[in-house]
């Protein structure tokens, strides 16, 4: 698949209702939003045929929010990887996985889930990619305390704490921003060196040939807002992967073509 030059993410391509995409750094690789069984075979397949790699090298599986469709295929992508393989959460979803809190509501199931379901269903290509290993991450009261995970606790690295905006991750240059709004526990990845900020679903691209916008399904409107303008003020990538829709790029600052609530 092209890449630009002196970028570290591959994008993988119809990976069903979000997108997938694998990192690839100095000693290993690094998965992020595995959202299905079919997403999960995609990135085996792109590691080994398009990569060349051994899928011992994948070291990390990382997940930008708690909702199914970007977790859902994360225990079946760990069957087929080494021992060491490790999955990376928000610390807030500790709260969620132990019972102390539920996973948020979502407000604007029409106006803002409607839009991004029809785009991210161009991207689906086999009934795989509707396939999940549980049913964890669905934001409707009568699932919202069904968080049981298809892989043993010990697999999981917990990141981040209370009033950490920006933080390394562990992963070459890599940084987590903490990017509160869709969920409460939403974060973007930012490669700071290559311009690269992966985005979940705070932004999303759901129009053809579109510089973005911020996603009108929420948890809280305000604090996607206040989520934006953090990353607008600190923030200049050249390349922003968002959960749903293309890639959005900019060569001086790709965040100023997203378009606000």
């Amino acid at each position: 698949m092209e890449r630009p030059n002196n970028t570290a993410v591959h994008c993988l391509e119809n990976t069903g209702l979000s997108r997938t995409y694998i990192i690839e750094g100095a000693d290993s690789l690094m998965a992020v939003d595995v959202g299905s069984l079919g997403a999960a075979k995609d990135t085996v397949s792109y590691i080994r045929r398009h990569l060349k790699r051994d899928m011992g090298e994948l070291s990390r599986i990382a997940a930008t929010h708690f909702h199914i469709d970007h977790i859902g295929g994360i225990g079946s992508l760990l069957t087929m990887c080494g021992p060491a393989t490790k999955v990376l959460f928000n610390y807030r979803v500790k709260d969620y996985l132990s019972g102390k809190k539920k996973i948020s509501l979502i407000k604007n199931w029409f106006t803002g889930l409607v839009p991004a379901s029809l785009v991210s269903l161009c991207r689906v290509r086999r009934l795989s990619h509707f396939a999940f290993m549980s049913g964890a991450g669905i934001p409707v009261p009568a699932m919202r305390r069904y968080v049981k995970l298809p892989f043993e606790g010990e697999r999981i690295i917990y990141f981040g704490r209370e009033n950490a905006r920006r933080f390394k991750l562990g992963f070459d240059s890599w940084e987590v921003i903490d990017t509160p709004g869709h969920t409460e526990d939403s974060v973007s990845l930012y490669n700071e060196p290559t311009g690269e900020l992966i985005c979940g679903d705070f932004i999303l691209n759901i129009r053809r040939n579109g510089g973005g916008m911020l996603n009108r399904f929420h948890w809280d409107g305000g604090r996607i807002k206040e989520s934006f303008s953090y990353v607008t003020r600190t923030l200049a990538p050249r390349h922003v992967y968002p959960g749903h829709g293309d890639v959005i790029r900019d060569e001086n600052n790709a965040l100023r073509n997203v378009k606000e609530l």
